[in-house]
């Protein structure tokens, strides 16, 4: 677990075999990202809002927030909280060419605001990595 002075307590990569031009619109782009990840609305502008909705054990949960920051084809960060949580975290997105293709790593701090912080980044490390796996699956396959 990384917890460093910015408070990060999750930090997942994947590395992609496609162009970061590719990776930036399978994040960005709603059609596309509903291959991936289907259940999530962004509207990739600063400012903008962010809608995740799932199915937890008590039924239904929404993780709402907005975008904080986009840099094309590099950076995307927002900051969002679930349901009843008392703070948000931030979440950010990196996306870096490699000579095989692009990483994308994502970042989320703020975990320690929250009641169960530690747990929560355990949960939250684990579909991170899902959600990269999806994405590099999906882009992959073009």
């Amino acid at each position: 677990m990384t917890n460093d002075a910015d408070d990060t307590k999750v930090q997942q990569s994947v590395e992609i075999k496609a162009p970061v031009e590719r990776v930036w619109r399978a994040l960005v782009d709603a059609d596309t990202r509903r291959g991936w990840w289907s259940y999530l609305d962004l509207d990739p502008v600063v400012g903008g809002q962010v809608k995740e909705t799932w199915e937890g054990p008590e039924g239904a949960n929404q993780t709402t927030g907005v975008v904080t920051e986009l840099a094309e084809g590099s950076r995307l960060a927002m900051d969002w909280a679930d349901d009843g949580w008392p703070a948000s975290t931030h979440v950010e997105f990196t996306l870096r060419a490699t000579e095989s293709g692009t990483v994308v790593q994502v970042r989320e701090s703020g975990l320690d605001r929250i009641p169960d912080g530690d747990t929560v980044a355990d949960e939250h490390r684990a579909g991170w990595q899902m959600h990269l796996t999806n994405l590099r699956k999906l882009v992959e396959r073009g």
